[in-house]
C-alpha cells in the first residue's frame, strides 16, 4: 500500500511539459481530458506553457512517488476560472456564483503511469490539494468529472464532495 507521506506534489517545471504531453496522449486519460479533440489537448499545453503568465491563477503540480514522476494535478482559482473561455466548459454556469477571489478552487489530477492506477493515490492527490487550497484560505473546493467518469466520481466522494450537478461537485473546507 502506498502511504500518503510517499507522495509529494512539486511545482510543474518547463521540463517536465514533454512527460505531461505524453500522459494526456494515453487514451485512458486522454479521452477524460481532452473530450472535444486535438483543440482541448492544445488548451492544455497552453495553459501549462503559459503558467506563469495568462494563466498565473492556476497552480499546476507534477506527483512524484518516492524520485518517480507519476501524475500530474492542478488547482485553479474559480472567481477567475468564471471569465475563461474553454471548448467544452462552462465555467461561467459553473462559477458564476463564485463570490470572490480565494474562495472556490477547482482542482484536477491524473495519474499518467498505469501501474499506479487503482492504487489510492488519486485520493491522496485530492487530499494534498486540499491541505493546499486549506493553507490559502479557501472555503470550497470543486471538480468537473465528466459523468461517465465513475472512478474519478467515487473518488471524488470518498473524499467527501457532494454532487451539485451534473459534472460540478463540491466540498466545503476551511472555515465555512
Amino acid at each position: 500500500m502506498i502511504h500518503k507521506d510517499e507522495i509529494i506534489l512539486k511545482p510543474l517545471l518547463d521540463e517536465d511539459i514533454p512527460l505531461f504531453n505524453e500522459w494526456l496522449n494515453k487514451d485512458y486519460i486522454y479521452k477524460w481530458l481532452c473530450p472535444d479533440g486535438e483543440g482541448q489537448r492544445d488548451a492544455w499545453l497552453d495553459e501549462v506553457n503559459n503558467r506563469n503568465d495568462e494563466y498565473d491563477f492556476m497552480k499546476h503540480f507534477i506527483v512524484y512517488y518516492k524520485d518517480r514522476k507519476i501524475g500530474y494535478c492542478l488547482y485553479a482559482d474559480c472567481f477567475f476560472l468564471k471569465d475563461f473561455e474553454e471548448e467544452g466548459h462552462d465555467f461561467e454556469s459553473l462559477y458564476g456564483d463564485v463570490p470572490e477571489k480565494n474562495h472556490t478552487y477547482e482542482i484536477g489530477y491524473l495519474i499518467g503511469e498505469e501501474e499506479y492506477l487503482n492504487r489510492g493515490i488519486g485520493k491522496i492527490i485530492i487530499r494534498k490539494l486540499e491541505e493546499k487550497i486549506i493553507g490559502l484560505g479557501g472555503h470550497e473546493i470543486s471538480a468537473d468529472p465528466s459523468e461517465e467518469n465513475t472512478v474519478s466520481i467515487k473518488v471524488l466522494l470518498s473524499n467527501g464532495f457532494k454532487k451539485k450537478s451534473d459534472g460540478d461537485y463540491r466540498k466545503a473546507i476551511g472555515g465555512m
